[in-house]
């Protein structure tokens, strides 16, 4: 399709000299493959869009293509025979369909992020899988990307938990081995020290509205903690290693990779003094209510300044998201920074990229905040603190449990039934979580995330099942072309197909079924420059579901194994389920989705 998007590009820049030339893909297959609007240079050339249209069409010839006008469009409209080529040449060719040659780009994208003694609940969700594909998507675009998980292990919490820990775990339950007896009872897997930590941290919240001085307690370990007192600093320790044990089991549930794990805001604790010197040199820092140190940003245009440092002297996490951009700056030297963090923190991301632009001109532009909309119960907001939760291991298992007692009803033998009950649970939630659009909030119930059915991850992971499935009944090697050289590691972008040589006659491919197939699979390179530019899966889940729909209705129509069809017509059909399963498995990947081959 690039070959013949440049012979558009080229035959419209000979007919409109000096003009802006940017192609749009028609809403259908019907309407053309590459669209032209021409309402900015009609207007540059004081013409009527629609007769600027038509004149360009009477005048234009590109091989192998009709050119229309459609209103104020013009539309490159494929031959059949030559769509068909076109398409199956870059899906079953060398290189990755839609990726793009490394450029040099270095991408960092900070996602996940969970703070320390606490479990993943579905909240993170958002969080950890945008950001994934985010990161797999940069790379198959070409670009270094950099995975960071910036893990909350700092800051007032752990002055919380040191103290509820004390309060009411050290001398009963020391090893936090057993459940506390004033816990309400807990399933069994959920028995683990991390639990028993949430535990504490909701109880000690609930206890401090009785007794504010508990607050004080509270902070009074958190600046020890700060100053380096060893009983502190083994506590912490050791509740950070408990977390870290259970965070890297759900990441490797979910394909999750990180490049650095351990750079969280307590990476940066050596790096605040310095970067507080660095703000006062500046002259950008200065003096907050009771005896606070402040950035102010009433200058461009923010009203609430940046607090930097507390009156006691303590650290926030913005001084540690501003230590850790210098570090990042000279580091990793980046061109983009991506923060995929929660639409609550949208305040907190304008103040520290302002006070980085103030800080050196070098970050403007290159720091960018991605937020997302909170999950929320039906009855309100989620709160750690009140212990109102919704834990993602509970989501992923009952998804699974949904899976796997409809393969018992309908396929009870199904091979490796357990591992196939995993990828469609565990697509249908992260599925349910890219189709969403990124900023709007999601109010959770269960039907809704863990749905099987409708427009939905298990739908696209069923139609590249079927092809597999048409594909091993077809014999030969017609499998083992759709079938990856190598599994891709989660770190991977690429999944790893060697190139397929394409059937000499295609006229099994001409009907209209097919061709709307090869129109859909042909609008999965802009979904995926859409997916980079938005920051956010949808544009990618919402075409992969559009192939999916439309192999469906190439499944249905155009008979591929029938035995009177033409040995040339078989292999056509053949070749284009091949084209497609591909397709569809590399687009699940890169949103961290894996594709069964039978279901």
């Amino acid at each position: 399709m690039e070959r013949m998007k440049l012979a558009f590009t080229k035959a419209l820049a000979g007919a409109l000299p000096g003009q802006e030339i940017v192609l749009e893909r028609p809403r259908s297959g019907e309407m053309g493959d590459l669209a032209f609007p021409c309402f900015k240079a009609a207007k540059a050339l004081g013409q009527n869009p629609a007769q600027l249209a038509k004149d360009l069409a009477a005048k234009l010839a590109v091989d192998g293509a009709e050119v229309v006008a459609a209103g104020p469009y013009l539309n490159l409209k494929l031959q059949p025979a030559v769509r068909a080529r076109v398409l199956l040449e870059a899906l079953l060719g060398d290189r990755p369909y839609g990726s793009a040659e490394p450029h040099g780009e270095t991408v960092i994208v900070e996602y996940s992020s969970p703070n320390i003694a606490k479990l993943f609940t579905i909240g993170h969700l958002r969080s950890t899988m945008i950001g994934h594909a985010q990161a797999q998507v940069n790379k198959y675009l070409g670009c270094n990307v950099i995975r960071l998980n910036h893990l909350g292990d700092w800051g007032t919490q752990f002055g919380t938990l040191l103290a509820a820990y004390k309060h009411w775990a050290e001398a009963e339950n020391p090893a936090l081995e057993q459940d506390f007896p004033w816990a309400e009872e807990i399933p069994a897997k959920l028995r683990s020290p991390l639990y028993r930590l949430f535990q504490l941290y909701v109880r000690f919240h609930a206890a401090e509205e009785e007794d504010p001085a508990l607050r004080e307690e509270a902070r009074d370990w958190f600046r020890r903690l700060e100053e380096g007192d060893p009983e502190a600093r083994r506590l912490w320790s050791w509740f950070r290693e408990i977390s870290l044990q259970t965070f890297n089991r759900i990441y490797e549930r979910l394909g999750v990779a990180f490049d650095h794990l351990e750079m969280g805001e307590a990476f940066y604790q050596d790096r605040l003094a310095p970067t507080l010197k660095r703000l006062e040199d500046a002259g950008i820092l200065a003096e907050g209510q009771n005896g606070a140190r402040i950035v102010d940003l009433e200058d461009v245009g923010i009203a609430t300044p940046c607090l930097v440092q507390k009156g006691d002297g303590a650290s926030i996490y913005a001084t540690r998201d501003i230590a850790a951009a210098l570090y990042r700056q000279e580091a990793f030297a980046f061109d983009r920074c991506i923060y995929v963090v929660g639409a609550d923190q949208i305040l907190h991301f304008q103040q520290i990229f302002a006070v980085m632009n103030k800080l050196d001109p070098w970050f403007a532009g290159r720091m960018i905040h991605t937020p997302f909309g909170m999950v929320n119960l039906p009855e309100g907001k989620m709160s750690t603190r009140k212990g109102n939760v919704i834990f993602l291991e509970d989501v992923l298992d009952e998804a699974v449990v949904r899976v796997t007692a409809i393969i018992d009803e309908k396929n009870p033998d199904l091979p490796g039934k357990a591992r196939v009950a995993e990828m469609l649970g565990l697509g249908a939630v992260v599925f349910f979580n890219a189709l969403n659009d990124r900023v709007k909030p999601i109010t959770f119930t269960w039907d809704r995330v863990i749905a099987l059915d409708g427009d939905t991850g298990p739908y696209v992971q069923y139609a590249h099942a079927r092809i597999l499935s048409v594909l091993r009944k077809a014999g030969g090697d017609w499998a083992e072309r759709a079938r990856p050289t190598a599994e891709p590691t989660p770190a991977a972008a690429v999944v790893p197909y060697g190139a397929t040589l394409i059937p000499s006659d295609l006229a099994g491919l001409e009907d209209g079924p097919a061709q709307a197939l090869l129109f859909e699979l042909a609008g999965l390179p802009d979904a995926l420059r859409t997916m980079a530019r938005e920051n956010m899966a949808t544009a990618l889940a919402r075409q992969l579901l559009a192939v999916a729909k439309a192999f469906s209705g190439f499944y249905t129509n155009c008979p591929i194994l029938w035995a009177e069809n033409s040995d040339a017509v078989r292999d056509a059909r053949l070749a284009l389920c091949v084209a497609t399963a591909r397709a569809l498995r590399q687009g699940l990947f890169l949103m961290g989705i894996q594709a069964p081959e039978e279901m």
